[in-house]
């Protein structure tokens, strides 16, 4: 029965002043405002560029209803995928190009090959972007060669240039096309997303020109979309400052880290699958022919120990010109 006196005095109290009602919301609006926290220094976030896997990480802030701003969730990139978005960024500012088949491609080069007596080497080069020539400079003159036939047009750099050209810019359709790229090894990535990287990586080596702008910022894009691509920065063997991006099982894609501007690739031993080296930069269409026959003979694959650089190969310097010789 104490209950029911309780309630009965509170309908037959006279009601507090406005005064008094007041304080007492005062009172309750101090003990429940929100403390505010002071936002964390954008280092803390975790993103750096090393060996860290490109994961997205989703985090929720605050809790609510699903219209409350506060509920939306914030994503935080990778390493590799914030360079992915920047090299794309990067290749939407690139001016649009139009080659014609007689025109030439000129190209510094670099590289590592351990079966050469001086594993790095340099130098410079030319081919004319339908195959049919190739130059360089011997003894300060510029020699021009080529093939007696023609190549076949997807081993030139402007049928490489048109094959890029050609693909879909929206990601799942990039990568269906990525995985059916020509020129993968026999015995290589065995994924769907390996195979993928793996044929973005050939595709890109073989053009030169690189691709049109939209195209080359939507297959950075696309790869950035591959769970488990892998950011390493550090100087390649060279000397050239690089980030590489890598699958498993795949050679690195490399990038400038200044400029985020395709460089070339690397390839790693994972110190359990057999490596085939890559083909060195700077090769004419004849003696490419000649390394593929060397290189596809199953004695020249080979485990090498865990974290070993089995061969990279890059082109600091690309430029689209009129005739052999200029830069």
């Amino acid at each position: 029965m104490e209950e029911l006196e309780l309630v009965k005095r509170m309908f037959t109290e006279p009601r507090p002043a406005p005064s008094v009602l007041a304080a007492g919301r005062e009172r309750v609006a101090r003990g429940t405002r929100p403390r505010t926290r002071r936002a964390a220094p954008f280092w803390a976030a975790g993103v750096a560029l090393g060996a860290v896997a490109a994961t997205v990480a989703v985090v929720t802030v605050g809790s609510g209803g699903s219209g409350d701003p506060a509920t939306r969730p914030s994503i935080r990139l990778s390493a590799a995928q914030e360079v992915l978005s920047k090299a794309a960024s990067g290749a939407e500012r690139e001016p649009a190009l139009t080659p014609r088949p007689s025109q030439w491609v000129y190209y510094r080069f670099a590289g590592y090959d351990p079966k050469r007596k001086e594993p790095v080497y340099r130098g410079e080069g030319w081919q004319r972007l339908d195959g049919r020539q190739d130059a360089s400079r011997v003894g300060g003159r510029i020699v021009v060669g080529g093939p007696a036939t023609p190549e076949p047009e997807i081993s030139t750099p402007l049928g490489a240039w048109r094959r890029l050209a050609g693909l879909p810019t929206e990601p799942r359709a990039m990568l269906a096309a990525l995985r059916d790229a020509p020129g993968l090894p026999p015995g290589g990535p065995a994924s769907a997303d390996e195979r993928a990287f793996a044929g973005a990586a050939e595709l890109l080596w073989n053009s030169p020109l690189g691709a049109p702008p939209k195209v080359q910022s939507a297959l950075y894009r696309a790869l950035a979309t591959l769970p488990g691509v892998r950011a390493d920065r550090a100087a390649d063997a060279v000397g050239e400052p690089a980030v590489g991006l890598s699958l498993p099982h795949t050679e690195e894609i490399l990038f400038d880290p200044r400029t985020y501007r395709y460089l070339g690739g690397r390839l790693v031993s994972d110190g359990v699958q057999k490596q085939r080296p890559q083909p060195p930069a700077g090769l004419s269409p004849a003696k490419r022919r000649a390394w593929d026959r060397w290189a596809g003979d199953p004695a020249n694959y080979r485990v090498p120990p865990a974290g070993a650089l089995v061969s990279s190969r890059l082109r600091p310097v690309v430029k689209l010109v009129d005739r052999p010789g200029s830069r």
